[in-house]
């Protein structure tokens, strides 16, 4: 198991029924991930057939920065409304997820796209999702952060996307960040963050899923973000830093976009 961090003292911590019901999803979320775990990788590698491309790679990473021991995130960019689903088929096998839920990361997941499709509900909350309002106030936003920020202290691995929403242009716009990122980042001891470029090589802009028999090409680099503002200084400058290197990282791949 992974070290525990403490979060700063000033950090607002959850409720107790916060605390109870995180740990409730997990719980539930690994006793029934024999059954949805395999059914996940039978959709995604059998019915869409699709593969990914730098598996090893990114495995080899994911697993050596979680013997670390230090507080995880994973940042990628945002084509499909599955892509949590792909990167977690990449980071590790079904069996390591089964013998070491932590590894299994939570995901952020839009509440409205979770209205529309009551089938969603049960299936993202097996798969350790923190639904979010995207239209919330304030207060909202703020409560969903601090689930984050809570578990990835606990030795949980959390995947957001710097970005907020699906690209739709088919690149990063660093313009467009948000900084959630930045906010959790700032409260955490020597975190560390997995960028992770994922992308199917006939994807060109955002959909659904990714396109059927296509191949995703999936590359992982650890960048350590560090900053010496203050405030919320700080926290633009913790985001910043995750979006610059996705994005250097998509440079690398398709070459720079018309107008950066």
């Amino acid at each position: 198991m992974r070290a525990r961090f403490a979060l700063p003292v000033s950090s607002p911590d959850l409720s107790t029924l916060d605390r109870v019901f995180l740990r409730f999803q997990r719980i539930v979320g690994w006793a029934t991930f024999a059954i949805v775990g395999p059914c996940s990788v039978f959709v995604m590698r059998i019915l869409r057939n699709n593969r990914i491309e730098g598996v090893p790679e990114a495995r080899r990473i994911y697993r050596e920065a979680l013997a670390s021991g230090r507080p995880t995130l994973i940042c990628a960019n945002h084509l499909t409304m599955v892509d949590s689903a792909y990167l977690h088929w990449a980071f590790a096998p079904l069996s390591e997820y089964l013998f070491h839920f932590e590894r299994f990361s939570w995901n952020v997941a839009a509440i409205e796209h979770l209205n529309r499709n009551i089938w969603l509900k049960p299936i993202v909350f097996l798969g350790k999702t923190v639904p979010i309002d995207r239209g919330g106030d304030e207060a909202h936003r703020k409560a969903v952060l601090n689930k984050i920020r809570w578990l990835v202290s606990r030795g949980e691995v959390c995947t957001l996307f710097p970005e907020g929403a699906r690209s739709r242009t088919g690149r990063i716009d660093p313009a467009t960040v948000t900084y959630g990122i930045g906010q959790i980042l700032k409260d955490l001891d020597r975190p560390q963050v997995l960028c992770a470029y994922l992308r199917g090589r006939r994807q060109q802009q955002l959909s659904a899923v990714p396109l059927h028999s296509d191949t995703l090409e999936l590359k992982v680099e650890v960048l350590e973000p560090k900053t010496d503002q203050v405030g919320l200084r700080a926290t633009r400058d913790l985001s910043r830093q995750v979006i610059a290197r996705l994005k250097a990282m998509e440079d690398e791949r398709l070459g720079p976009a018309p107008g950066f």
